[in-house]
């Protein structure tokens, strides 16, 4: 384990192998590294993966609430990993919140970004949540008394539910995201620290095409949190994309998808 201290907090990461060719792996909400177990073996000896703990999770650490995760900090810590472990050039990969760090990266670095592989990411339409939690004045305190006080919002989900006007797969994400105080402090300071985090999505599509970045975008076809459909105004704008939509719900994506491209080497 490696930590990459800053002003800001400490980044925690994972170096695999020690080949030239880098890639910056990036989980998503609730998880940790451990989440990219199932790609390490997709690295050849050629690759080097770092795989992270992003902040709020695993074992990275924020140093206060009321300093929001910009992009000129993410920048900024950005160059200091380039700097720390001596590279320029890399690969991205990217699931859900991560995808949305991947996209924020090569806004920022777009001549530096060597390949783009996103598994059903976020930043591109944003999700319940996010918007919940970026709604401003009471509807934001709204957001708070939810996620410290959740009983009589549990109680209402499942109410909508019993309508049928809210799918089963959507309440059981919510209430896994969700199912403890500290999970549920998670849920809040996350958001609101990674708050002004929003891909400018013009800015990277113009720059992907000018680059011809090579970019994969892999979805699930029982994922219901980011679909296809709500990525296509995204991916239909740039024409050499790789889509593939696999057999798969939004938690098992990761693993589905280094299934995927380790059948297709073989």
């Amino acid at each position: 384990m490696e930590f990459l201290e800053t002003s800001f907090g400490h980044l925690a990461y994972k170096k695999h192998g020690s080949g030239k060719n880098i890639h910056l792996l990036f989980h998503g909400f609730g998880q940790n590294m451990k989440a990219y177990d199932p790609f390490l073996t997709l690295r050849k000896d050629s690759e080097s993966f770092f795989v992270f703990d992003m902040f709020y999770h695993g074992q990275s650490s924020w140093k206060s609430v009321n300093q929001k995760l910009t992009k000129e900090i993410w920048r900024e810590i950005m160059v200091l990993l380039m700097e720390k472990e001596k590279f320029e050039k890399f690969h991205l990969i990217g699931y859900s919140m991560g995808g949305k760090f991947c996209l924020i990266t090569y806004e920022l670095f777009p001549n530096f970004v060597k390949s783009l592989l996103l598994m059903a990411p976020d930043g591109i339409k944003t999700g319940f949540w996010y918007n919940m939690a970026t709604f401003p004045g009471f509807l934001n305190r709204l957001f708070k008394h939810v996620i410290f006080h959740p009983e009589r919002f549990f109680r209402t989900m499942d109410f909508f539910h019993g309508l049928g006007l809210l799918q089963s797969s959507l309440i059981k994400f919510v209430k896994s995201q969700m199912g403890s105080r500290t999970m549920r402090a998670q849920v809040y300071f996350t958001w609101n620290v990674f708050k002004p985090l929003q891909p400018d999505l013009g800015q990277i599509i113009k720059m992907i095409r000018i680059n011809q970045t090579p970019i994969s975008l892999f979805t699930g076809s029982y994922d219901k949190m980011i679909t296809s459909d709500n990525l296509s105004r995204f991916s239909s704008k740039i024409p050499h994309i790789f889509l593939h939509e696999l057999n798969s719900g939004h938690n098992t994506l990761i693993e589905e998808t280094s299934i995927f491209l380790i059948g297709s080497k073989a």
